[in-house]
């Protein structure tokens, strides 16, 4: 606490921000689907993006400091049955993973940005729904970072699982004589 009330006012507010950074950026994706399905009118239509697009920008690098250091909020924020809720959160463990690896990252973002090329009705109901998708992956990562000492694909070597060692030694013989 100490070390956070000899921060100047701008790193504090800066911390702030990249504590909310998450839900900062599924908001400016939503808010960018809108600029793309109902354009504003006049000198907005060029500045908006532009605007968008910095204070996303901006977001992101506060997010990534905000992931480097202990957050006083989101420890007060972690649950208190956070193994069970880790359970529940198998879905979003699993994608934090899969989205990471590039066999499966590097066509995704193919796809998404050859979505912006996409013209019609059709394709830009399927170009909203592809940035839309990236508001699962933000959630996705941000639950794992939470709850990382939880996840199933952490731990045990991954895969979700347990697995069990046949090579364990069998327990000792229990002996519960008193010896009086």
């Amino acid at each position: 606490m100490a070390e956070y009330a000899a921060e100047s006012r701008s790193h504090r507010l800066l911390a702030v921000w990249g504590h909310h950074a998450p839900q900062l950026l599924c908001g400016s994706i939503v808010l960018a689907v809108g600029i793309g399905l109902l354009p504003p009118p006049g000198l907005l239509m060029l500045t908006a993006p532009v605007a968008l697009m910095l204070f996303i920008l901006g977001t992101w690098l506060a997010m990534r400091r905000h992931d480097r250091r202990l957050c006083e909020h989101c420890m007060s924020s972690m649950p208190l049955n956070a193994a069970e809720h880790a359970v529940k959160m198998g879905r979003r463990f699993w994608m934090a993973h899969t989205g990471s690896e590039k066999r499966f990252l590097i066509p995704y973002l193919i796809v998404l940005l050859g979505s912006n090329f996409a013209t019609g009705p059709i394709g830009r109901t399927f170009w909203a729904v592809m940035q839309l998708s990236m508001i699962y992956l933000i959630l996705s990562n941000t639950t794992h970072r939470r709850l990382q000492p939880w996840c199933p694909w952490c731990s045990d070597g991954g895969g979700g699982q347990e697995e069990d060692d046949d090579v364990a030694p069998p327990p000792l013989p229990h002996n519960d004589r008193q010896l009086a």
